[in-house]
């Protein structure tokens, strides 16, 4: 499964069933019984189960001594051109996700169906699994190539969807959570860049989600799942689907979708392999020392326990608890809090989803059909994380003011022995501290999004034509529900002597510290997106070879983007968020012209030229063009290239987010002036000051695409590609720190503002400030290989087996350094600040049986071993190892209109590799490639009503 586009014959043997005629010979009693039977179990699952994403779709195994038939060529959309083609293998690589193969496949989102896609990557894409502690507002993005959201456009029906409107640094691109996932017929991969077609976003392939068309019935789904180790984690859906009309006899053509889906939370210390932090074996040290009881630094005193009336110094489990107590040479003897041994921490958030999509169409004539779509989702993410550190190794407020607590020696709680053996009493005690009284930190996000498209097409003399316009709108909201404090009302508390740090708290003062805590919306953003389509193609020529086709066109679009947020948000007093957000207002109008020729040269050759023009009101115009070749010396092999270039127009919020004025971390010197004044405060071990945050002259992402591959039909039900692909991306977006621009003047020295310099001197001006706001600063590349094969055997007495694999390889994935130099990224994570990697080889294989109304479906992903984003204690770097994984699956479909399905995942239990990354809250393995919820098993059914 998850095979491209195969040559002729490519959907043959695709039976999942009976065909109907074989139940013809059934009596009518048995028949109502079967029938009957299956709608108790249809009920069953949708008022307690609630439904899937299952299709009844059968098709009847062709019978091979048939004489075939012959008919006439249908054009179609093909995703990567605006040409309509005969359905079949093209010059460029596309895979084609059909109905069935997602249904078999066992997944019930679109996330999780693209983890499946060897193409698709971990690295810098952005799921549930690493919103865990990350400001990134639940969104689910895909990342092809490992170039993240921003890089892969997402399209419903050929037609783009507004960006997700949570956009902050990191986030970008659309989240797949505005996917009506039950509504899809097969998803289009193009495994290229395409910004010659569609224009910006398209650099590193496109995701085109097909709905179903020309469907009449309805159907009904119930899924659930379960893990069997526990812990949570249960996911339940429910799905309905309803058509009516046929276009060529009714003239028209309805289709409605609706689903529900409910994932559970997923607890991390129910897991053996997640639940500590502490791991040296493997050289992870997650530990904090901000604890509860609380740690006092001043006289290094360490964690104290005054539970039993006299403050002692906790050395042991029991004193320590919640945290846990570490005697060691790694880490020294005290207190430390590991929040994967807490309860109630999540690993998977609790996530509820509402999806509605309809469609229409009105056949107004043999040339000119109405059509209109509308698409409306809501996605509800509910994460729980540990309660919040508060110590002066935090900063707070517009000035960054440290978090600092200090313990009077007035107050009734001060540890006067403690402090006279550490030689400090009477001192005020620096004091670090988890707010347990607080509750844990507890947010919703809610992700609304909504888009209604209406057009006409028809056709006129030998033209076909395409007008539409489209609206979408998206809303983001983040809720605190508790856990986060408002720090100008919880440090005056902290500071008053009358909170225990070591031991219980009175319900008063407990009621007291609850009252800081600032309950209510912190994120409010509108995204917008509206415009205009018209396409017009034909053929205009005769060739010896063919037609010679053409398609021209005309697109404008308007996005906006506007994000609120309380004056504390914006001032930084909200704790657990690092620092102040701002509000963002900003919108670009743009529009563009393209033409597309398809040209063929000799019999079985044709070439594809395309070229586009896109004007933007805030960076101007780019013009793109793309070349392709596809030839085809014998009906069984095909050859093809392309080369093309492409575009990544700047995000709204790295255009538009308000500069900040901040200061950087203490300890940094100028290295032009400090060397000669050895000036402590000014120029040598100090702070500066700099501005964080949007840049309006920043420029677009540029690239170059190049593919190569072939396509072998090797023998009868055989087949096999390979496609070499290449990305060179130039002026990517990113930010600098103040280190690596102080760390190297000759490159990075215009983003430094000075004073005057003294007359005289020699020297250069003081810094007055640092630009550390976005700017285009680095570069990839990127080279590798997408392998697919599959086979089906002959219908036999037995049934048929059908065998697909597709993976990618990595022969290059290098990024740009600072310093102008590359590092290789294939199958390393280290020193990564982000969740994710590129393997070095990735696979999805699977084996289909089908015999009549039985099929079973074994299935296997496989990714390469590679290095930790950590060296381990004695500083030598680890391999996280190679992840191969096994899911089995089985459907009857011998009730009448009644589809079963019992299928398990991760069939084995295997564990994940250990990982000492730390870029996500979730310990001891990354969460962005496996799936915590270990052996999971799921069964659904499916029943149409006719």
């Amino acid at each position: 499964m998850l095979k491209a586009a195969a040559l002729a014959g490519h959907l043959d043997g695709l039976a999942i069933g009976r065909p109907r005629k074989s139940l013809a010979g059934s009596s009518g009693k048995a028949m109502r019984m079967k029938r009957n039977g299956c709608l108790m179990l249809a009920a069953w699952a949708v008022g307690v189960t609630l439904p899937s994403a299952s299709s009844l779709a059968q098709v009847p195994d062709a019978d091979a001594s048939a004489p075939a038939e012959t008919s006439p060529d249908i054009r179609i959309d093909v995703t990567g051109s605006n040409i309509k083609r005969v359905e079949s293998e093209g010059a460029l690589p596309v895979t084609v996700i059909t109905r069935e193969e997602i249904d078999r496949s066992g997944a019930t989102t679109p996330m999780e169906l693209l983890q499946l896609v060897s193409a698709n990557s971990s690295l810098n894409a952005i799921s549930l699994a690493n919103v865990i502690g990350a400001t990134t507002f639940s969104a689910q993005t895909a990342s092809l190539r490992g170039l993240g959201g921003a890089h892969t456009l997402v399209l419903i029906n050929g037609h783009r969807i507004e960006g997700f409107p949570g956009e902050t640094a990191g986030v970008q691109g659309v989240t797949l959570s505005t996917i009506p996932f039950s509504a899809i017929e097969r998803v289009e991969i193009l495994r290229d860049g395409a910004s010659a077609i569609y224009g910006s976003d398209a650099i590193a392939g496109v995701i085109n989600f097909i709905t179903r068309s020309d469907y009449t019935g309805a159907e009904v789904t119930g899924f659930y799942g379960a893990p069997t180790r526990g812990g949570g984690g249960e996911q339940y859906q429910g799905q309905a689907t309803a058509g009516s009309g046929d276009l060529t006899r009714d003239h028209y053509n309805v289709f409605v979708s609706i689903e529900y889906t409910e994932q559970r939370r997923l607890d991390q210390a129910s897991r053996s392999f997640s639940n500590s932090s502490y791991r040296p074996e493997i050289g992870l040290i997650g530990l904090s020392s901000n604890t509860f009881p609380a740690r006092i630094t001043t006289g290094d005193i360490g964690a104290v326990n005054n539970a039993q009336g006299a403050p002692v110094v906790a050395n042991s489990a029991a004193l320590c608890a919640p945290g846990v107590f570490v005697d060691d040479d790694i880490v020294g003897t005290n207190c430390f809090f590991d929040p994967a041994r807490v309860h109630g921490i999540d690993m998977i958030p609790e996530d509820k989803s509402n999806s509605f999509f309809g469609s229409g169409r009105l056949r107004i004539s043999a040339d000119l059909d109405l059509y209109g779509q509308a698409t409306y989702t809501n996605d509800a993410t509910r994460v729980v994380i540990q309660p919040g550190p508060i110590s002066n190794l935090f900063v707070y407020g517009p000035d960054n003011t440290p978090a600092t607590i200090l313990l009077q020696p007035t107050s009734p709680y001060y540890p006067h022995a403690l402090a006279a053996v550490a030689g400090v009493d009477g001192s005020p005690l620096n004091i670090r501290y988890r707010t347990f009284d607080n509750g844990f930190r507890d947010t919703t996000d809610t992700n609304d999004h909504m888009q209604v498209i209406g057009g006409a097409r028809g056709s006129w003399r030998d033209f076909d034509w395409d007008a539409s316009g489209y609206y979408g709108r998206g809303t983001t909201s983040e809720h605190l529900n508790d856990g986060f404090q408002d720090y100008r009302l919880l440090l005056p508390l902290l500071n008053s002597g009358t909170v225990n740090f070591f031991g219980p708290n009175s319900p008063d003062v407990v009621a007291r510290l609850r009252a800081t805590n600032f309950v209510g919306d912190t994120f409010d953003s509108t995204g917008a997106s509206y415009g205009t389509r018209m396409v017009v193609s034909g053929d205009i020529a005769k060739l010896p070879a063919g037609p010679l086709a053409i398609a021209t066109g005309l697109e404008t679009r308007r996005d906006s983007l506007d994000q609120r947020m309380p004056e504390a948000m914006q001032d930084g007093y909200i704790t657990g968020y690092g620092g102040a957000l701002k509000n963002l207002a900003g919108s670009r109008t743009q529009y563009a012209a393209f033409t597309e020729l398809d040209a063929p040269i000799a019999a079985g050759l044709e070439t594809d030229i395309a070229l586009r023009y896109d004007h933007y009101s805030d960076f101007g115009g780019t013009t793109n063009p793309k070349f392709s070749l596809r030839w085809q010396p014998t009906r069984s092999l095909l050859l093809r290239a392309s080369y093309g270039t492409g575009f990544l127009a700047p995000g709204l919020f790295q255009l538009f987010t308000p500069a900040i004025p901040s200061v950087t971390q203490p300890g940094l010197s100028d290295p032009l002036r400090c060397p000669v004044t050895h000036d402590t405060g000014f120029d040598c071990n100090t702070q500066f000051g700099v501005l964080i945050g949007g840049n309006p002259a920043l420029k677009p992402e540029t690239s170059e695409q190049a593919t190569a591959g072939v396509v072998w039909d090797a023998f009868t039900g055989a087949s096999l590609s390979v496609d070499w692909f290449k990305i060179n991306l130039a002026n990517a977006i990113g930010t600098l720190d103040a280190t690596t621009i102080l760390g190297n003047p000759a490159r990075w020295g215009y983003l430094v503002t000075r004073a005057p310099p003294a007359p005289g001197s020699g020297l250069p001006g003081r810094i007055v400030s640092i630009l550390a706001t976005y700017q285009n600063v680095a570069a990839e590349k990127i080279e590798g290989y997408d392998i697919e094969a599959h086979y089906r055997t002959p219908i036999e007495r037995w049934g048929r087996l059908a065998f697909d694999v597709s993976g990618t390889y990595y022969s290059k994935y290098d990024v740009q350094n600072l310093d102008g130099s590359y590092s290789g990224q294939i199958g390393t994570a280290y020193g990564l600040e982000v969740t994710g990697v590129i393997p070095r080889w990735k696979q999805y294989a699977s084996l289909t049986w089908d015999e009549g109304p039985w099929s079973a479906t074994l299935a296997n992903t496989y990714q390469s071993s590679y290095t930790d984003q950590q060296p381990d204690l004695d500083r030598n770097l680890r391999t996280v190892g190679a992840l191969s994984l096994w899911d089995l699956q089985g459907t009857y479909t011998g009730f009448r209109d009644c589809k079963l399905t019992l299928g398990v995942k991760n069939l084995l239990d295997r564990d994940p590799p250990l990982s000492n990354q730390q870029s996500t809250f979730t310990a001891g393995f990354d969460p962005t490639y496996y799936d915590p919820r270990t052996r999971f098993v799921y069964s659904s059914v499916t029943y149409r009503f006719r």
